[in-house]
């Protein structure tokens, strides 16, 4: 028997991604940001969405901050479509960094283009000392698919590279954690198996392990997907 097979976005920094998702039994899928969404879901029993540029501010109605980088509009379109498909069918769905906000966007909601000129008393969600610097705490909801994680032995800090997050919460979606200042860390939808969305990286861990229950739990819902779809 095969084992599940996921399918990850590429982005620029793939190797960590990848050595986290083969580190839980994950058989990975690795396509680019284009294409036909329907057939690169075939035989697929999850999704990764990972990070890097910003989603285009006017799939939210709003206009680019000076702050904002260059959207991609093939990848924001490729990766909404796959979002959206994943919150209808029940497909797993672990949504990294970017892949958050995608997720948000997808379900409808919009973004703070840029924390430190809009929310000016929020922490430093940007610290690049090492990809696995710890920058800030996390408060975890309890209850949530995040906490079972949590109480699996993930740290309570959290690295953090981003400059956007979640304003505006996506119909169907919760908060699952925020950051000690309030901005919002995670989010997760309740309706699905598994769709789970976090702010930091917890990728950049594979060599020691501190984010692998939170991987471990998307292999188990990729693994009864596969299990009743085979």
């Amino acid at each position: 028997m095969r084992p599940p097979r996921i399918l990850y976005v590429q982005c620029s920094r793939d190797e960590d991604y990848l050595r986290s998702l083969e580190a839980v039994g994950l058989e990975v899928e690795s396509v680019p940001p284009d294409g036909d969404v329907g057939v690169a879901l075939q035989g697929i029993d999850g999704v990764v969405l990972a990070g890097g540029y910003d989603v285009d501010p006017a799939l939210y109605g709003e206009t680019m901050h000076p702050a904002c980088t260059l959207a991609d509009a093939s990848r924001d379109a490729f990766e909404i479509d796959l979002a959206r498909r994943c919150l209808r069918d029940g497909l797993p769905l672990l949504a990294i960094c970017r892949g958050m906000q995608v997720l948000n966007v997808a379900a409808g909601g919009s973004l703070i283009q840029d924390l430190p000129s809009q929310v000016p008393v929020a922490i430093p969600h940007a610290v690049d000392d090492t990809l696995t610097t710890m920058a800030h705490g996390l408060d975890v909801v309890e209850g949530t698919l995040l906490s079972r994680a949590v109480g699996a032995g993930m740290p309570a800090q959290v690295n953090s590279r981003h400059h956007q997050a979640a304003k505006v919460i996506g119909q169907g979606l919760v908060v699952s954690a925020h950051a000690t200042d309030g901005i919002v860390e995670a989010l997760e939808a309740p309706d699905s198996p598994f769709c789970v969305g976090v702010q930091w990286h917890p990728e950049n861990f594979w060599r020691t392990g501190e984010f692998l229950p939170l991987f471990r739990l998307f292999a188990m819902a990729c693994q009864n997907r596969f299990a009743v779809h085979m």
